[in-house]
């Protein structure tokens, strides 16, 4: 079809701006109805139609200008030096910027993880078994109990609790070209026998290595680590010895030749001894199950020595080591993938297991009836292809240009994470789920489609079970009452097979098999074509992932077009009137000129506005800039003597200044740039509209409105990012502490109640692997803008730790008022950062003009360190890891239930904010603002929990309530010498003195404790034993007597208040401490490894030899034994944890952990009980002493937490409920000043 021809209308449809005519004639009829009484001429030889006329062009001029296409009228002057973003300081995000998110839903990680190079599939499913620790909660003297106990009270029931938020992931991983099948542990070895004619026949050895590494983990991560071992570098070698080569498991007798060829369609089995040299470290792999597939010749050749040599081959192309390169090929792949998952995970949710998915093979058998004319060989390929594609359908990418050729709106097509290589669609993800059951229906349907193929007769699934054995017990059931009832003997199916739940079907190749028949006469293919033509077909039907394709929507550049070019009106009169470039003849005379320079200021004001209004068409792009450096909102011509001739002569002082102030005042510009902030704003549904009634409310309207449009652009400016990651939680595995790993909500509050976007960066100095030191720094708004910069030696093992102890340190320093100086300098002020010995840290890198500017920018830097140090407390992460951990202390308001409360972890977060700093330390209306904004922007499906937490440590108050309270015992309990009641004046006299030195003597003990964790009952007896130390009854001369029974009543009042001190005191400091320390102990482990009770059920079902006969199943019986285990070790673990804090004791004096035996379960006989026992008490051992340090962090943070409290202005009467767990908005509880 031809394109239609490209015509210009004859009589074209104007705007009526654009209409010249129209123009005319509405100027006309405005004269005819103002003066028509005077002016009766309207042709085209007056003077005033003439005007008209000249003014109605210039405002088509105008007209068509503003009619430019918007990227044409926003381009700027100067070109854009990145191509993709030709509109810099404009709010145009792309598609991908703007429509993607962090990964929510499911399919939204299944994306992300399937978009990874080594992955081809991935699964995820909300886990319900909280990663095997579950813990017990009941209720016991009207109180809520949690432990891993059961309660001794056998009349109790006690609740299981599973934690929630917590995903289980699948990964298939892609073949590897080398090593082939990368999810399976088989290792295939091919190569060729030959008779004595020279003919060629094909052997195959399958090797299906054990799953070891949970029963045998320090060996299992020996065996991969030990490269130069295995690569025979740096002087290390190791030697292999096969231990083991017979028909069963039990059977260490060696193997005949006859019986490897009596045996030759059975499962052996083969053992390794691996010795590591030159250390001697030794590693046994027991019973990898073996197959051999090749016809007669193949099997008469092969003798026992030819197989031994084969599996002892050292070499790179050997067995073991290609069973061991596919290992790290996997581990390395799975390490991605938690990688990506921890950096894009979401709020209160966590990854309980990580892992390869198991495949379970699947032969099919079928007898095939094709056309005369088929070739057998390529319906085999695509019989083949057919199969697997059915039981592992690809997740195919897409290009942007294809989704959008098929209408697939742009929505649609960013809906989800922002991926690398292309695009997913959502019926594809569907369409690749783990399948449950496979049905030889759909299978028959599926080959029929294949050309030349008449009819699908006898087909027949079989899988196998990991060791290669038939299963039994999962084909063709029948139903009763709706359930699925399995014949225990049957094998094959013809109409139904179940999968193993979790595992994916895998079509086993070397035991399908098919036999064509054309015309009734039976066909072999021959394999290896068709495996060439199966290669082929793969080819042609995958699509991969898509490198370097187009992944995002261009933004359409504009020309810059000269809007501002202007052609005077007066330019355009005819020459008579002598007011153009050629002006006035040289003959006339002075009254011509006066009258030509008269009608010239005359048009000048015609002139002005046309200039000012070619100037706003100019300066458009400035009206939705992001560039705070933009000051007008109205904009104007400045005319020179070079565009209107005498210009100068016209004016008398009208200069650029007097333009802009008569054009806009500094109010109009601060509502005018707020309105139109606010304009961007609403195109992604925000608002600022009670933030700014409250910040006007509280600085004026004027800076309240300057620092509006500051906060405003701040917010746009970070708008993808903050919307992107609204609901993404910080990285626990990388730098936990460090600047830049922050939740999404917290930048996002942060930027809604209007705290600066300000970026840490330093330098850093070092080599690989470390240590790397920082030096300068600075902090760095989103416009460049530098606000502190300075030096600093901080050194740290790595370059995030190094980043991120310099940054704790600065911000330690930042927060205190005291740190800094301004000073005069040459007329202006200087603003510094003091280190703790008082030099200089950083300043402000500009001197600032005034004092007031200077404390300004203090008071800015002071709130924005405060709250940059705000935690985000996710309660998932705080869940027990083992029996044994940490558990949240128990809290229940009223009666006790078991509805709710007994699961403090699952979808809750705590933020902890400065309460200290101002506005929010004094201002409880712009706190209740804030605390209204956390709760809006907080996920619905959180409860969340707000701490305005004080910092504050010890001050000597002489005014203190405790100073009357103990007053108050003088005059009750207290005797003079005369036998009477101390005096008011005297008791309190005396209650001074004692207040002031046990004052004196605590403010020694605590200077450097502040970040002490106590135990409040450790920490009173410490207090007491330090105060009896230094303080004694006759040190004070009291007119009250203090006798022994009045001292003791004094220090347990004294002592009971300085431990509430102690224990309240610098609780931010404290809290942010142990936070940072448990994340950083914490962060060294992979809890998606430990599996704690898998790794004892596999040591159990290592040594087992029966069962108990009361079992339900084997596997129950296991996972109840090995879970008994470990809880009883678990409990021994917490109750020596508890009791070492109760003692006082710090982390690094606690006692000696010696729990009883581990004891075997009743009802289980083992091959070797005491080998068993002994290796379960070793692995118990070892992994409770790795676990001692993060849970004991882990318990101070949860009693610290558990402990936060609000502070507020003294004198002030506020809710001190107001968002906690219980009740979000509860009434009626109030505190008179601070929060104790």
């Amino acid at each position: 079809m031809s394109p239609k021809p490209t015509s210009i209308p004859q009589h074209p449809v104007l705007k009526p701006a654009e209409d010249f005519f129209r123009l005319r004639r509405e100027g006309i009829g405005f004269v005819e109805q103002m003066g028509s009484r005077q002016w009766t001429d309207y042709n085209v030889h007056d003077p005033g139609i003439t005007i008209l006329e000249a003014l109605c062009y210039a405002i088509t001029d105008l007209a068509y200008r503003l009619g430019w296409d918007i990227k044409d009228l926003l381009a700027p002057a100067t070109p854009s030096p990145d191509p993709t973003q030709p509109f810099p300081d404009q709010a145009f995000f792309t598609a991908r910027e703007i429509l993607t998110i962090n990964p929510c839903t499911p399919d939204d990680f299944r994306r992300l993880l399937i978009d990874l190079e080594p992955v081809r599939n991935a699964w995820l499913w909300c886990k319900e078994c909280a990663c095997d620790v579950p813990y017990y909660a009941w209720c016991e003297d009207d109180k809520l109990q949690l432990s891993f106990h059961k309660p001794l009270n056998q009349r109790l029931t006690p609740q299981t609790v599973a934690v929630r938020g917590l995903y289980e992931v699948l990964l298939e991983l892609e073949a590897d070209p080398e090593l082939g099948d990368l999810n399976d542990r088989k290792i295939d070895y091919t190569y060729a026998v030959f008779d004595a004619e020279g003919q060629r026949h094909p052997m195959t050895v399958e090797v299906r290595f054990p799953q070891w590494k949970l029963e045998k983990r320090k060996e299992w991560d020996l065996f991969l680590a030990s490269h130069d071992a295995f690569s025979e570098h740096n002087g290390a070698f190791f030697n292999l010895t096969l231990t083991k080569f017979n028909r069963t498991k039990t059977d260490n007798t060696p193997l005949t030749d006859e019986q490897l060829r009596a045996q030759w369609r059975n499962v052996f089995y083969a053992s390794w001894e691996l010795e590591l040299q030159p250390g001697g470290e030794k590693i046994r792999i027991e019973n990898a199950a073996l197959r051999f597939f090749g016809d007669t010749t193949a099997k008469n050749q092969t003798a026992v020595s030819d197989v031994a040599a084969l599996l002892t081959d050292k070499k790179a192309t050997g067995v073991v080591q290609r069973y061991r390169h596919k290992l790290l090929k996997v581990a390395q792949a799975v390490s991605a993938a938690k990688a990506v998952l921890h950096a894009h995970r979401n709020l209160d949710e966590d990854f309980c297991r990580v892992q390869g998915v198991e495949i379970e093979d699947v032969a099919v058998c079928a007898d095939v009836e094709v056309a005369p004319d088929a070739d057998i060989e390529r319906v085999q390929a695509q019989i083949w292809l057919a199969i697997t594609q059915y039981f592992n359908p690809p997740v195919p990418f897409y290009r942007l240009p294809e989704l959008l050729e098929e209408g697939i709106p742009v929505e649609d097509i960013f809906n989800g994470p922002a991926l690398d290589n292309g695009f997913i669609k959502a019926e594809d993800l569907e369409k690749a789920q783990l399948k449950s059951v496979l049905r030889t229906s759909d299978i028959i349907n599926r080959l029929m489609d294949i050309e030349g193929v008449r009819a699908v007769n006898n087909l027949l699934l079989t899988k196998y079970d990991p060791e290669g054995n038939p299963v039994k017990g999962a084909a063709d059931p029948t139903w009763v009452n709706g359930q699925p009832v399995f014949d225990p003997t049957k094998i094959s199916a013809s109409w139904l097979l179940y999968v193993s739940p979790l595992h994916q079907p895998r079509l086993y190749f070397s035991l399908s098999r098919f036999l064509f028949y054309k015309n009734g006469l039976p066909f072999l293919p021959r394999l290896d074509e068709a495996r060439d033509t199966l290669t082929q077909l793969r080819g042609e039907a995958d699509r991969p992932k898509l490198k370097n394709a187009p992944q995002d929507l261009p933004v359409p550049a504009g020309t810059f077009r000269h809007p501002e070019d202007y052609f005077p009106v007066q330019h355009s009169f005819p020459l008579t009137y002598g007011i153009g470039p050629a002006g006035l003849p040289s003959h006339v005379g002075p009254p011509r000129r006066a009258q030509a320079k008269q009608l010239k200021a005359y048009l000048l004001v015609f002139e002005q506005l046309l200039g000012n209004a070619l100037a706003q068409v100019a300066h458009m792009a400035d009206l939705f800039s992001l560039n705070p450096a933009v000051q007008r909102t109205y904009f104007v011509r400045q005319f020179t003597d070079s565009v209107l001739a005498d210009y100068s002569e016209l004016v008398d002082g009208l200069d650029q200044a007097a333009l802009e102030d008569m054009t806009e005042t500094r109010a109009e510009f601060l509502t005018r740039r707020n309105r139109f902030l606010d304009h961007l704003l609403a195109r992604f549904g925000e608002q600022f509209r009670e933030y700014t009634l409250l910040l006007t409310s509280l600085q004026g309207q004027e800076v309240g409105r300057a620092r509006l449009i500051d906060d405003k652009l701040a917010f746009l400016k970070a708008y993808p990012l903050i919307s992107h990651d609204r609901g993404k939680a910080f990285s626990y595995k990388q730098a936990p502490c460090a600047p830049g790993n922050i939740a999404g909500l917290k930048r996002r509050i942060h930027l809604l109640l209007g705290y600066p976007d300000l970026a840490f960066s330093g330098t850093l100095t070092g080599t690989a692997p470390g240590p790397f030191t920082l030096t300068d720094f600075q902090l760095q708004d989103p416009h460049h803008q530098r606000w502190l910069t300075g030096t600093i030696n901080h050194s740290g093992p790595s370059e995030e730790a190094a980043t991120q102890g310099a940054f704790r340190e600065i911000l330690k320093q930042m927060i205190q008022p005291t740190a800094y100086t301004i000073v005069p300098e040459t007329e202006q002020f200087r603003l510094t950062l003091q280190d703790k010995s008082g030099n200089p840290l950083g300043q402000h890198p500009h001197l600032l003009p005034t004092k007031a500017a200077a404390q300004a920018l203090r008071d800015e830097l002071l709130t924005w360190s405060s709250h940059a140090r705000a935690m985000v407390v996710e309660h998932v992460l705080l869940r027990p890891k083992f029996p044994g951990d940490a558990l949240y202390p128990a809290c229940s308001d009223g009666g006790c239930t078991t509805c709710g409360e007994e699961d403090p972890y699952s979808f809750r977060l705590t933020l902890v904010l400065p309460g200290w700093t101002a506005p929010f330390s004094t201002n409880l209306e712009l706190r209740q603002f804030a605390n209204r904004t956390i709760q809006q922007e907080t996920p619905a499906h959180l409860l969340g929990k707000t701490c305005w937490v004080g910092n504050d440590g010890f001050l000597e108050d002489p005014c203190d309530a405790v100073v009357m309270e103990l007053a108050n015992v003088f005059t009750s309990k207290g005797l003079t010498a005369e036998g009477t009641r101390p005096s008011e004046e005297e008791a309190c006299a005396c209650a001074l003195r004692l207040y002031a030195a046990f004052s004196a003597v605590f403010r020694r003990w605590y200077a450097d404790k502040t970040l002490t964790y106590w135990q409040r009952d450790a920490l009173a007896a410490q207090l007491k034993a330090e105060f009896s130390a230094h303080l004694s009854p006759s040190d004070f001369a009291c007119t009250t007597i203090l006798t022994d029974a009045l001292w003791d009543e004094v220090q347990a009042v004294l002592g009971g208040y300085f431990a509430q001190t102690a224990l309240t005191g610098w609780q931010f400091e404290r809290f942010e401490d142990a936070w940072c320390a448990w994340l950083t102990a914490n962060a060294a482990f992979d809890w998606t490894e430990e599996r704690l009770q898998e790794r004892v059920e596999a040591i159990l079902r290592a040594g087992v030899a029966s069962y108990p006969t009361s079992a339900a199943s084997p596997a129950a019986a296991l996972c109840a034994c090995a879970a008994t285990i470990v809880a009883q070790y678990g409990g021994a673990f917490s109750d020596w944890m508890d009791a070492n804090v109760a003692a006082g004791r710090a982390f690094s004096d606690f006692s000696a952990f010696t729990p009883r035996p581990v004891t075997l379960c009743p009802g289980f006989t083992f091959q070797a009980a005491s080998d068993t026992a002994a290796a379960l008490e070793a692995l118990l051992q070892e992994r409770y002493a790795a676990y001692r340090e993060v849970s004991y962090r882990l318990r101070v943070v949860v009693n610290l937490l558990s402990q936060l409290r609000n502070t507020y202005p003294s004198a002030t009467l506020h809710d001190c409920d107001d968002g906690s767990d219980q009740n979000p908005v509860r009434l009626g509880s109030t505190a008179l000043g601070n929060s104790p």
